[in-house]
């Protein structure tokens, strides 16, 4: 099978030239961590602080050893070669992401040992409040902590 194109969205703005990065990799990754929150709010506790952590520790451990991104992996060694997912390259902060990763990451790995703790309520405050900013990310590319940081630039 005929390896498809990289698809490269450019930016109108040259102020805003950015390097491209992989948004195809991020968006799984970011719909499998939705994923494995709402798992862990279904299953009893203390069972779901198990899919909990396995997301913060994905996000966390990912950023910074990539082969620890396991969802990452099976997106660029499996699913973009073999042509199920399209790879798309797009300009953007990266690195305001990558901070955001870590702190949700963290995050979650909190509310995971405050579910074993007994503190589900606060846990799962915190838990959501991540799922919602990934999820707005990974559905209308809005990153708030980007949004967040924009405004207090100016």
């Amino acid at each position: 099978m005929e390896p498809r194109p990289v698809i490269v969205e450019e930016v109108s703005d040259p102020a805003l030239s950015l390097p491209p990065h992989d948004v195809t990799a991020r968006k799984v990754h970011q719909w499998t961590m939705v994923a494995l929150v709402a798992i862990g709010f279904l299953l009893p506790e203390p069972l779901g602080a198990v899919p909990l952590a396995l997301a913060g520790a994905v996000m966390l451990l990912g950023r910074f050893w990539w082969p620890a991104d396991l969802v990452r992996q099976l997106t660029w060694r499996v699913l973009e070669p073999r042509g199920l997912l399209r790879r798309r390259e797009v300009h953007e902060d990266h690195e305001t992401r990558r901070l955001a990763r870590v702190l949700g990451g963290a995050a979650w790995l909190a509310a995971a040992a405050l579910l074993l703790l007994h503190v589900e309520v606060l846990a799962w405050v915190i838990a959501f409040a991540i799922v919602v900013m990934v999820a707005l990310d990974a559905a209308v590319d809005f990153c708030v902590l980007c949004f967040v940081l924009a405004r207090a630039r100016r």
